[in-house]
């Protein structure tokens, strides 16, 4: 009788996993359109002079348009402190420009199929002498200062690496140009931006800041993110990415936009 119930239960349980609500794809469905969230970053996501979406956001899926008859809606990102309330909440279906898989963002979505590497690294001011700087470790010191936002690169991995460093730490959600004014204006020292970032912003303000060491203080991978109980259409996303892959559609595209590794 006991193995009689236990299958029972398992059958219930895999049957109610099984016709779990996607509601993210429901609504692309009832739609025949993806509501993209996305942010403004230079080659990472644009507007052109004229108002139209560019960069390798738009270029990946004007692609994925063409490979599911879907359109594509773009709607920016009020804060990346509520990013994850507002994708399960549904204000878009899936998070459509790449963001880092790191502590910030582990575990509170689904993340997609690799994209790309993107290495963390240090950065400072383009026109500052950083020639006496030959290891990381010397950025572990009371004389220099890094800025960073509360959950995000510089207020997860300064404390835990240059504890003796200052850290002006502003609050999650802080527009990345502020960090950057940090750096510009001498208020701090350095910042940490992973490489696909610095590429985009650099392609937008070329010899504004410049990478301080040659070694990355972590590696990691910028993804797709998709809400909580929408496995199907992260594994369809996850299917359309592998298939660019194969065919070089997807390495063309980060060569494209000067994010390739």
């Amino acid at each position: 009788m006991f193995k009689i119930l236990l299958s029972l239960l398992f059958i219930v349980l895999f049957c109610n996993a099984s016709f779990a609500e996607d509601k993210a794809l429901e609504r692309i469905q009832k739609n025949q359109e993806i509501n993209c969230g996305v942010y403004v970053l230079g080659s990472v996501f644009s507007y052109s002079p004229d108002g139209k979406p560019q960069g390798f956001t738009a270029d990946l899926f004007n692609e994925v348009s063409l490979r599911t008859g879907l359109k594509i809606k773009y709607s920016e990102i009020s804060s990346f402190a509520t990013l994850f309330e507002d994708l399960k909440t549904g204000h878009f279906d899936m998070v459509c420009a790449p963001v880092l898989l790191i502590p910030a963002t582990a575990m509170k979505g689904i993340p997609g199929t690799f994209i790309s590497e993107d290495p963390i690294n240090i950065y400072g001011d383009a026109k500052a002498d950083y020639s006496d700087i030959t290891s990381i470790d010397q950025l572990n010191n009371e004389k220099y200062t890094f800025v960073g936002m509360d959950g995000e690169l510089g207020g997860l991995y300064v404390p835990k690496l240059f504890p003796k460093a200052k850290l002006n730490l502003l609050a999650l959600g802080t527009p990345v140009s502020n960090m950057l004014m940090e750096v510009h204006t001498q208020k701090a020292n350095f910042l940490i931006f992973s490489k696909l970032a610095f590429k985009a912003y650099n392609a937008q303000n070329p010899g504004k800041i410049k990478q301080v060491t040659h070694s990355s203080i972590q590696h990691s991978s910028i993804r797709l993110f998709f809400p909580e109980g929408s496995e199907t259409l992260s594994a369809n996303m996850d299917a359309i990415i592998e298939d660019m892959k194969r065919d070089g559609t997807l390495d063309k595209l980060l060569k494209k936009n000067g994010l390739s590794s």
